[in-house]
Formats: C-alpha cells, sequence, structure tokens
C-alpha cells in the first residue's frame, strides 16, 4: 500500500509542475503578444508607405 501513495504523491508534483510551467507559458505569451503585433503592424505600415511612394502616391496627403 505505499507504494499507491509513492505513485499519487508522484501525480500531484507532475500536477503541479504542469501547472506552474503552464502558468509561466501564458504569462510570457501574454506580454509577448502585444509587443510582437505593433511591430509587425508598424513595419507592414512602413512597407506600405514605401510602395505608394514607389507607385508615386504621396502617402502624406491621404
Amino acid at each position: 500500500m505505499d507504494k499507491t501513495g509513492s505513485h499519487t504523491r508522484g501525480y500531484v508534483l507532475a500536477a503541479l509542475l504542469g501547472a506552474l510551467g503552464g502558468g509561466l507559458v501564458v504569462v510570457l505569451a501574454t506580454k509577448a503578444i502585444p509587443r510582437i503585433m505593433s511591430q509587425m503592424v508598424a513595419g507592414m505600415t512602413r512597407n506600405m508607405m514605401a510602395q505608394m511612394g514607389e507607385g508615386g502616391c504621396n502617402p502624406a496627403e491621404m
């Protein structure tokens, strides 16, 4: 019967470590996603402005 308690402690430890690791991933993702999105939008905007300028359109006039 002692081994049953040992398995239970192992499962509890694994669950706690999984929850801790999952929480850490969520925290990092929620901080990283807004930064990534803002960089992507800024890059796309610069690219669009450059393409409009090459086409003879002045983006500042719009």
